[in-house]
């Protein structure tokens, strides 16, 4: 469980990158889930070198994206694991992204989709110590 350590430095640009794309959170109680805009601008920082010429959001930016969705909500955003992540579509500068994040059925365990448009871009089951 330490794949992102090491680099804080390019970690908090990145976290900050994230911040900056974000847009409103929703909460749907109804559906027990929460959902975020993000937009990335070309020049944004997430991009950098990945890849010159065609842009293409990391996969570590996106589950990044889902650990500032639940600090947002009041949860536990650090991670135990990973256990499934399925990247389906690139996601790229200037597109309406749409982070969907609800409660797995195990404690501590959350279901996350990413989608631009009608196109499931990622598929990101996280998994987060019990505190």
């Amino acid at each position: 469980g330490h794949v992102f350590c090491g680099d804080f430095a390019f970690m908090s640009v990145m976290r900050r990158a994230v911040l900056h794309a974000a847009s409103q959170l929703e909460h749907l109680p109804e559906l027990g889930t929460w959902r975020q805009s993000f937009c990335f601008a070309a020049d944004s920082a997430v991009f950098a070198g990945h890849f010159p010429g065609h842009p293409v959001l990391p996969a570590v930016v996106q589950v990044l994206m889902v650990q500032v969705v639940l600090e947002a909500i009041g949860q536990q955003a650090e991670l135990a694991c990973v256990p499934q992540a399925k990247f389906l579509a690139p996601l790229g500068p200037d597109t309406d992204i749409l982070l969907t994040l609800s409660k797995g059925r195990r404690e501590g365990r959350w279901e996350c989709t990413l989608h631009s448009g009608e196109t499931l871009a990622a598929r990101i089951q996280l998994e987060v110590p019990a505190l």
